[in-house]
């Protein structure tokens, strides 16, 4: 919102009748935010900023922001500043439930992009999850999941070799693990097994989700086998909870 002549400091006070000054900032502030001023997950002006631009005092400021938190328009974050709040996906987890599937239920615009892909030898982990002897090869594959031009989630999938030869060119191409499976005979798949944690973000993560490193992620693995239950990825993604919310619902 831009103060025009009619907006000046001094005519907030004498045209806001019996409305308080935090009232009228917070409305301003909730209309640069609905109507695209302020994108979702930017920071806002400072609190001396918005006062010098409603000619208010910062305390009245302070109030506005905290109206908006309650309201759920905006987060704050200690020592970083006010940010617009990310319109959360609720993903769902289940045996085929995919993101895609989630993002178009909630009208959602989501994307994966291929970053980078390197053959990799196994650790003790990946050995186990994708039942492969230790030290064997693995085509790993790392991609960034973009919502309404959001970074939200960075994924790094390894795809078990031979079996798997030339995976990566088929997903940078297509941006589908499906499609690209299709190509080698894999024509159905579940999800075997999902593993939640906590963790932290790398340098790499950090740049591509616009997060500081300090930033707490929650780390998922999943396991994902082919319809003969041999495993046929598994994929170790990050992502941060103010984008995205995981939901688990059991069946009665």
């Amino acid at each position: 919102m831009t103060i025009d002549d009619h907006d000046r400091p001094s005519s907030l006070y004498a045209r806001r009748g019996a409305t308080s000054l935090w009232r009228i900032v917070v409305e301003a502030i909730r209309k640069d935010i609905t109507g695209g001023t302020y994108k979702p997950g930017e920071r806002l002006p400072t609190e001396t900023e918005l006062a010098v631009k409603f000619g208010v005092h910062r305390n009245t400021v302070r109030r506005a922001f905290a109206v908006l938190k309650e309201r759920d328009y905006v987060r704050i974050e200690q020592g970083r500043g006010t940010f617009v709040k990310e319109r959360i996906v609720r993903h769902r987890l289940g045996l085929k439930t995919r993101l895609t599937t989630s993002l178009r239920d909630m009208d959602r615009l989501g994307e994966r992009r291929f970053v980078r892909s390197a053959r990799v030898r196994v650790d003790k982990d990946l050995a186990r999850d994708l039942r492969l002897p230790q030290g064997q090869f693995a085509r790993r594959v790392d991609t960034l999941s973009v919502i309404d031009n959001v970074a939200a989630l960075v994924a790094s999938s390894y795809f078990p070799l031979p079996r798997f030869e030339g995976i990566e060119a088929l997903i940078e191409q297509t941006g589908s693990f499906t499609e690209s499976w299709k190509q080698f005979g894999v024509l159905d798949y579940c999800r075997l097994e999902t593993r939640i944690s906590a963790g932290s973000l790398s340098q790499a993560d950090s740049l591509l989700l616009a997060l500081p490193r300090r930033q707490p992620v929650i780390l998922v693995i999943n396991i994902n086998v082919d319809g003969e239950g041999v495993p046929i990825v598994v994929t170790r993604s990050r992502l941060a909870p103010q984008h995205m919310e995981l939901l688990i619902r059991f069946s009665q």
